[in-house]
C-alpha cells in the first residue's frame, strides 16, 4: 500500500452538460488510479440554487431572482500538480460548463493505492 498526494476536484453541473464537462476533463487528464482510467464519481440529482447579481450573465434565471435547478456533483482526483489542476479547471471544466461562474471545489488530500 502506498499513500499519494492528490487534488480532489468537485463541481456541480446540470444533467444536460455532464457529458461535456466529463469529456473536457478527460481531454486534459485520463484520471488514472492504478490500472484503471477515467475514474470519476457522479452523485444522484440534487438541487442547486442561486440568485444572479446585476453583473451576472446567467444561462438560467434572471438577475435578482432565486433560481433552483437539478444538478449533479462530479468528483475526481488528480496528482497534486498545480499546473495540471489549472489546466483541468481552465481548459477542461470552464469551457464546457454552462455557468459564467461555476462552483469548482478543490481540496488537498491523500489517497491509498493498493498497487505500488
Amino acid at each position: 500500500m502506498k499513500l499519494v498526494d492528490i487534488y480532489r476536484v468537485k463541481t456541480f453541473v446540470v444533467p444536460e452538460y455532464v457529458d461535456a464537462v466529463v469529456q473536457g476533463v478527460l481531454s486534459i487528464d485520463d484520471l488514472r488510479v492504478g490500472n484503471y482510467k477515467n475514474v470519476m464519481w457522479q452523485s444522484k440529482s440534487g438541487v442547486e440554487q442561486f440568485v444572479p447579481g446585476e453583473e451576472a450573465v446567467p444561462t438560467e434565471g434572471e438577475s435578482g431572482e432565486k433560481t433552483t435547478l437539478t444538478s449533479l456533483r462530479i468528483e475526481f482526483s488528480i496528482p497534486r500538480d498545480e499546473s495540471l489542476l489549472r489546466r483541468v479547471i481552465e481548459e477542461g471544466i470552464y469551457p464546457n460548463h454552462p455557468w459564467d461562474e461555476p462552483v469548482v471545489q478543490v481540496s488537498e488530500e491523500r489517497e491509498a493505492r493498493k498497487q505500488e
